[in-house]
């Protein structure tokens, strides 16, 4: 004998790929704007059943929050650029 030890090594059974399990599927956009209630929320009134006043500051608000949110993007961005520098 020339005293050499074997290891067996045993590797474990190979693993499924999780790559078809973790494919979700993306959530369902809703038409907010859609003249059935059917996907919407019970006793709220369709858009075109609001005033035009109403219709005109929900737009305002939702470009205001838009543009903010723009805007802080924006900031982090030169933010992070800037320590690069």
């Amino acid at each position: 004998m020339s005293g050499k030890t074997t290891t067996i090594v045993r590797r474990p059974p190979p693993r499924r790929s999780r790559h078809r399990q973790n494919r979700r599927r993306p959530a369902p956009q809703p038409d907010l704007f859609a003249n059935n209630q059917s996907g919407g929320i019970i006793g709220a009134p369709a858009w075109p059943e609001l005033p035009v006043e109403v219709q005109d500051t929900l737009t305002n608000l939702m470009a205001q929050l838009i543009l903010e949110h723009a805007d802080k993007s924006r900031t982090a961005i030169t933010r992070e650029a800037d320590h690069d520098l």
